[in-house]
């Protein structure tokens, strides 16, 4: 529930659906859909796609973001596929993406980043081989320690860092 309030707190389904191209058909999901299950998916601690099927059963959750109807796998992957090839969507991930870390930073001036790959595992067509040996995607992913004390040599705790991606 925290991350749906995370969510709410940030109006990232008014931001995402402001700033990304709509569907060409009244069929298709918005989308902030998208971006809610993909959130979900990685909140859940999924690993594959194709998981986003056990999101169904977290209706509570789903309630509360009103997500009424969840993609698919297949859905998700050629979504993922078009926005990751369109220029239009790159500078809308641009625009969410400075929104969102203006909220968490609190305007902060300085702040450590620490990146790294985060390894999505899928057998589709266009997926390629990770160094896990893995078929998938690797997508980086950012995170800033809330309070880093790197002069002193210590790693922030799993506690104490804040996930941006």
């Amino acid at each position: 529930m925290t991350i749906g309030q995370l969510m709410d707190s940030i109006q990232l389904v008014e931001r995402v659906d402001k700033h990304f191209p709509k569907p060409k058909s009244n069929r298709g999901f918005s989308p902030s859909v998208y971006i809610q299950t993909l959130v979900l998916i990685q909140h859940q601690g999924y690993f594959h796609l194709d998981e986003v099927r056990h999101l169904s059963e977290y209706t509570a959750l789903t309630d509360v973001l009103g997500l009424t109807t969840i993609p698919h796998a297949s859905t998700l992957g050629a979504w993922l596929r078009k926005t990751g090839d369109s220029h239009e969507c790159s500078l809308a991930w641009e625009a969410v993406n400075k929104a969102v870390l203006q909220a968490a930073l609190h305007r902060r001036k300085k702040v450590t980043l620490d990146i790294d790959a985060t390894e999505i595992v899928d057998n589709k067509a266009d997926a390629h081989w990770t160094y896990n040996k893995n078929k998938g995607y690797m997508p980086m992913v950012g995170h800033i320690p809330k309070y880093a004390n790197f002069r002193l040599k210590r790693m922030p705790t799993k506690s104490e860092i804040c996930a941006v991606s």
